[in-house]
């Protein structure tokens, strides 16, 4: 825990300029408007869902991806994710804009 704390701590000292406090402040209407929560492993968590259609790539059916809005969160395969009642696993997990991005089956 102590590299994440590291972490936050050079976040708010990056916060000085200008775009950092853009879109932290981004960060905050997104989560307010649209954000949820999210049990992942039995801890709650803000995110924000996207569902994607066959149409928009190469895949096949209706997708469930989360960002989540935190920087607590450290994402693995198999994780367990309670979303809306429905329980799913973690099937990949990437970096959106700097925020874990997980993919639900």
């Amino acid at each position: 825990m102590p590299h994440l704390l590291a972490v936050r701590l050079l976040r708010s000292k990056s916060m000085a300029n200008v775009f950092d406090r853009l879109t932290s402040r981004m960060d905050r209407v997104t989560v307010a408007r649209m954000g949820g929560p999210v049990l992942i492993n039995d801890v709650e968590f803000v995110s924000v869902e996207s569902h994607l259609i066959p149409e928009m790539g190469p895949m096949t059916g209706d997708g469930i991806s989360l960002v989540i809005f935190s920087a607590d969160y450290v994402p693995h395969r198999n994780d367990q994710v309670v979303l809306d009642g429905q329980s799913y696993i973690v099937t990949r997990h990437q970096s959106f804009n700097g925020k874990p991005q997980i993919w639900l089956e």
